[in-house]
Order: structure tokens, then sequence, then C-alpha cells
């Protein structure tokens, strides 16, 4: 509702220069005052941080629990949203039953997109931090960690091109095979 006034261009660059300042503030915690840096250890395909008590809780609260909550911030912020529109649907209905059957059907695949990344997130935070350590070999490890990692941002991208309609449109024209009637006298 006040997406202009919230993502003006002061505002989108105070938010630029406050994330780069989280990120580069944490990194620099860690690395310097608590010495969690990341190794590769010769006999696994995977980035692990050092295996000390300081670093073991810096990745569980820094790394897992932070994303769970970050997932569970934005499920809460995307079901509040759907839950406002739906609303203002119900509030506007009957005026337009065509315009609102349209907002309907694009407020589910938005459902359904945020589900989705949902899911996906978490089911790789749940294997790359708590099925991980129970690889028996590397390549189980490699699985559950690397891949796992570049599948759920790789989906990411893949479901928010798919819920979006216009995309799914433009996919689809490209690839269905274009039809000529040749008209011959």
């Amino acid at each position: 509702m006040t997406y202009i006034t919230l993502f003006s261009k002061s505002n989108t660059r105070i938010l630029i220069c406050c994330y780069w300042f989280i990120s580069t503030a944490s990194n620099f915690y860690m690395l310097h005052f608590v010495d969690c840096a990341f190794l590769l250890p010769q006999d696994t395909w995977i980035f692990i941080f050092k295996d000390t008590t300081v670093c073991n809780k810096v990745e569980w609260y820094a790394d897992f629990i932070k994303y769970v909550v970050f997932v569970i911030i934005v499920a809460v912020l995307d079901g509040s949203s759907i839950m406002q529109l739906q609303y203002m649907n119900r509030k506007q209905s009957g005026v337009q039953d065509v315009i609102s059957a349209r907002r309907r059907r694009r407020q589910m695949n938005l459902v359904y997109q945020v589900s989705l990344q949902g899911i996906f997130f978490i089911s790789e935070l749940i294997t790359y931090f708590l099925l991980s350590p129970y690889a028996r070999n590397k390549w189980e490890a490699f699985l559950l960690t690397s891949v796992s990692w570049c599948l759920v941002h790789g989906m990411d991208g893949f479901i928010a091109l798919t819920c979006n309609r216009d995309c799914r449109r433009q996919l689809t024209s490209a690839i269905k095979p274009k039809t000529s009637f040749v008209r011959t006298t």
C-alpha cells in the first residue's frame, strides 16, 4: 500500500548501505575477532567452519537459526500481505467480479510462489545443517551441502519465473512451434 513511500530512491539507498554495512561488519567480526574462517579440508568437498566450540555456535546461531528466522519473517510478511489483499478484494467484491477473479488468480500465484520458495529454502537448510553431518562419504556430503545449496538458489529463480504469468506466457510462446498457413491460389 505504501510501496512508493517506503522504496523511494533515498530509502532504497539507505537500505542498500545498511545491508552492506551489516554484511561487512558480521564477516569482519567472524574472521578477525572470533576467527571462524571457512576451510576446505582435503578429504571433503565442502566448505566448513573451523571445528571449535565458538565456531560451532556461530554456525548454528549465525547461519542456521538466522536463516530460519528470515524464512519465518518472510512467510509472516507475505501471509499478512495476502490477507490484506484478500480483505481488499472482499471489500471491492461485487462491483468488479472479473477484475476480482483476475486479482485472486494473481494472489494465488503469489501464494504458490512464496510457499514453494520457503519449502525449498527450509529443505536446503535442513539438508545443509542437520543432515550433512551424517554423510558417510564425500559424495553424500557434497550432495547434501554444495548441490543442495546450488539447487535451492537455482530453483528460487525458476519458481519466480514460472509463477509469473507474463513470463509463462513468453516462455510458452517461444516454445510452441509457430504454424503458418500458406495460401495457394
